[in-house]
């Protein structure tokens, strides 16, 4: 006995979840199955796996496609020694543009302009409330450390 799959099997075209089934690829073969029924045995030879996105392998054994979800998929795909995800294609890429990260922190840092006017009034807190803020701020710390030393 080889290694066993849980997962689902689908029909090419159909959705949702899937006649449950089991997976076994041994030495020399693969099987499938549902239950105790064997719903067929192959040579490896004769089965082509393809990842196809979403934990979702294509199967092609002896001309019949299927669609396995296996419970684990990065272990089915370490077994058929396969990746988990297809590979990207060129027609994809283009159609999805990557963004180009050091471009944007060049065009932040080109946008950054220094403050012209050092008398202007657009500070967000006034000097008045700075004042009280500091000055309450300095209250309890040396409060804090008062009572650190009485204790």
């Amino acid at each position: 006995m080889g290694r066993v799959f849980d997962g689902s099997i689908l029909m090419p075209g159909e959705t949702g979840p899937g006649l449950h089934a089991s997976f076994e690829c041994g030495s020399e073969f693969i099987r499938l199955l549902t239950g105790d029924d064997e719903l067929g045995k192959w040579d490896d030879s004769e089965m082509v796996v393809t990842p196809v996105g979403k934990g979702e392998f294509a199967l092609e054994l002896d001309g019949e496609h299927l669609t396995f979800r296996p419970s684990s998929p990065s272990a089915f795909a370490e077994a058929m020694s396969i990746p988990l995800q297809p590979e990207p294609t060129s027609e994809g890429t283009d159609k999805k543009p990557k963004y180009d990260i050091d471009a944007a922190i060049d065009e932040a840092i080109a946008n950054v302009r220094p403050l012209t006017d050092p008398n202007s009034d657009d500070d967000i807190l006034s000097k008045p409330m700075l004042v009280g803020i500091v000055g309450t701020a300095a209250v309890l710390m040396v409060g804090l450390v008062g009572m650190s030393l009485i204790i």
